[in-house]
């Protein structure tokens, strides 16, 4: 693992990196599925609903253990930490909405329910990767000069430990699937041996055919 003094914030790259993946994908995916695709369309949709409990997940976490701490300790940076969070209820809207649409393209897979669910993704998405960058670029250095290792550990801890256990091998493959060696390395050490033990016989596999099954041969 990498030897910091300081947060090692790559692992917030490492995480918005799934999101950025997953967003672009629906969207892809949400506007290639055939006009009466029901099947197709219920599988995109229990995927989408997956997507967005991640992100709100994620989102979650930050609002209890980054967000409080920022509030206290950058005073000078205050317009920043609330822009976050801001674009964290926007966020929500855009989420909000395409659930919404979700609903009536599962029931029927028909061309105009999917083309304003289509449109709802990419409202979305648009969001998504301004706030991403926002953070990486702007609150990630706040995070490594106002919080300590051992706060930033929390982050991550709360990050994997509070997922149902049955979505533990899915989130661990989507975020390892674009990591490089030393990422790969650094998250995995902070699995227990016997989870890495579990991952290497069973989670590989587990992952790899949800993600055929989603994807197929569209990539």
């Amino acid at each position: 693992m990498p030897v910091t003094t300081t947060p090692y914030t790559r692992e917030m790259v490492m995480i918005h990196r799934v999101f950025r993946r997953e967003a672009a994908q629906l969207l892809r995916f949400v506007s290639a599925t055939g006009t009466g695709d029901v099947a197709r369309a219920r599988r995109l949709g229990r995927w989408t609903r997956e997507y967005i409990g991640g992100l709100h997940h994620h989102h979650a976490t930050e609002d209890a253990l980054i967000w409080p701490l920022l509030h206290q300790r950058v005073t000078v940076h205050q317009e920043l930490v609330d822009r976050m969070e801001m674009q964290h209820h926007a966020l929500d809207a855009t989420l909000a909405e395409v659930t919404t649409r979700l609903g009536a393209w599962e029931e029927s897979a028909g061309e105009t329910d999917r083309d304003l669910l289509a449109d709802s993704i990419a409202d979305h998405q648009r969001v998504l990767l301004e706030h991403l960058g926002d953070e990486e670029d702007l609150v990630m250095p706040l995070v490594e000069e106002h919080l300590d290792p051992e706060e930033w550990e929390k982050v991550g801890k709360a990050g994997l430990e509070n997922l149902p256990k049955e979505k533990v091998f899915l989130a661990l493959g989507a975020i390892l699937e674009e990591a490089t060696d030393e990422e790969r390395a650094f998250f995995l050490a902070k699995v227990p041996a016997a989870g890495r033990m579990l991952w290497k016989l069973v989670g590989q596999r587990q992952y790899r055919r949800q993600m055929a099954a989603l994807r197929g041969g569209t990539q």
